[in-house]
């Protein structure tokens, strides 16, 4: 029985996939997939750049305010196990992460932009 349902639901996933391609009647537009080059002007990279550096001000902020937090918290009577401070430790780590996910974006964008100017 189990045979069956695996097969009936592979059966299933594969036609589901493939349904659409059919009834488009030809290609189906994929973008770069499909052969089609992206056109990515400089102003597109500079808007993205300051969005992100947008992002990147703002969580900045957010660290600082919870690190100002976690000082004022250092051997206090109000968190005497740690698991308020051990979680926004956690937090800001998480969001350190990110901020460093965020600066990698701005400089992919700078270099783009520097080849699309060359």
């Amino acid at each position: 029985m189990k045979t069956l349902i695996s097969v009936i639901s592979t059966f299933v996933l594969c036609v589901g996939l493939t349904l659409p391609g059919f009834a488009a009647d030809g290609p189906v537009p994929g973008g770069p997939l499909a052969g089609e080059a992206i056109a990515q002007s400089v102003e597109f990279h500079k808007i993205a750049i300051q969005g992100h550096q947008d992002r990147a001000g703002v969580l900045e902020q957010k660290i600082q305010n919870l690190e100002n937090r976690l000082d004022m918290f250092k051997n206090s009577y109000r968190d005497p196990k740690g698991f308020r401070s051990a979680s926004w430790k956690r937090m800001v780590g998480a969001w350190r992460g990110e901020l460093k996910e965020i600066r990698q974006h701005i400089v992919w964008h700078e270099e783009q932009i520097a080849l699309l100017k060359a």
